[in-house]
């Protein structure tokens, strides 16, 4: 009587397995995009944790000075940040060096210039 009720029922049981492989690997590629979605929030965890980037040492603010022929005389910490006076030959210098230090992530608050006989003297508050 068994094997007459499958040779009856044969369609509805081969519809029925079609089904439970398709609700097989609906589930298994559930998972794996559910796993992708959470490697992808993790990543977005830790790419909102980095802050703007690498924090620029007084070091590294003085090599890029240097490098720019800017002469430091003077540097205070105040904080999260730098108050720096020095000298520079001509205002598209520091205009150039604070856009470097912009792509750097430090951020000018503060700055005015002042002629004096040799060069121009310069005032620069940044916060890091």
């Amino acid at each position: 009587m068994s094997g007459e009720w499958i040779q009856r029922h044969r369609l509805l049981l081969a519809w029925c397995l079609v089904g439970l492989l398709l609700a097989w690997l609906g589930v298994r590629e559930g998972a794996v995009q559910w796993r992708e979605l959470g490697q992808w929030r993790a990543l977005a965890e830790q790419a909102a944790q980095l802050q703007g980037g690498p924090v620029v040492s007084l070091e590294r603010l003085r090599q890029s000075a240097q490098a720019r022929h800017i002469e430091l005389s003077e540097v205070d910490t105040e904080g999260q940040g730098w108050q720096l006076r020095g000298q520079v030959a001509n205002e598209r210098v520091l205009q150039d060096w604070l856009q470097s230090l912009r792509a750097e992530g430090v951020k000018p608050l503060q700055w005015g210039l002042e002629q004096s006989a040799a060069a121009l003297r310069f005032e620069l508050v940044v916060q890091r």
